[in-house]
């Protein structure tokens, strides 16, 4: 029987690691479709409404009647669906 050589077996595992680094670290990077979602900041910009008023309510149960929906992708940063804001915004303007 030959024996795997330590220092095989070692690059092996390193190289499954980095590979699962990797995956990691791209799902934690992706940035949403810039079309289809925006950041509270570009809703103020956009609708003029304040940026900690969309965060707050989307810290609300979704059972609340002004609740927003978010998702959050990355570290902090939540995202909007821009028909949604889009609905309930451009209707009252």
């Amino acid at each position: 029987m030959t024996a795997q050589d330590p220092k095989d077996s070692l690059l092996q595992t390193i190289a499954t690691l980095e590979a699962k680094l990797d995956f990691v670290l791209d799902s934690i990077m992706v940035q949403p479709d810039k079309s289809k979602y925006m950041t509270a900041q570009e809703i103020q910009a956009e609708f003029g409404i304040s940026h900690r008023t969309i965060l707050n309510r989307s810290n609300f149960l979704p059972g609340h009647k002004k609740y927003i929906p978010s998702f959050q992708a990355g570290a902090r940063r939540k995202y909007f669906e821009r028909r949604v804001i889009e609905r309930m915004f451009k209707q009252n303007g």
